[in-house]
């Protein structure tokens, strides 16, 4: 009895390893993703809001994030 106790923690505990270690890939593939989502974002220069009240000024930016989000797929 003893015995099947023990092997079942053993399998209880390798489980839930994998399932820790599969998590931490995941989490890791995840930021992998976004860092290269934003490298390419940045590689495009998108314009730099600079907080204008001007709504022409406003205007221009957006169509120019819109231009750099068509580029990268976003």
């Amino acid at each position: 009895a003893q015995a099947v106790a023990d092997i079942a923690a053993a399998v209880a505990g390798q489980t839930a390893a994998k399932t820790q270690r599969d998590l931490q890939k995941q989490q890791r593939e995840e930021a992998a993703m976004e860092a290269r989502v934003m490298t390419e974002f940045r590689r495009h220069n998108p314009p730099e809001f600079k907080g204008e009240i001007d709504p022409e000024k406003a205007d221009l930016w957006i169509q120019g994030m819109e231009r750099v989000f068509e580029a990268t797929r976003c």
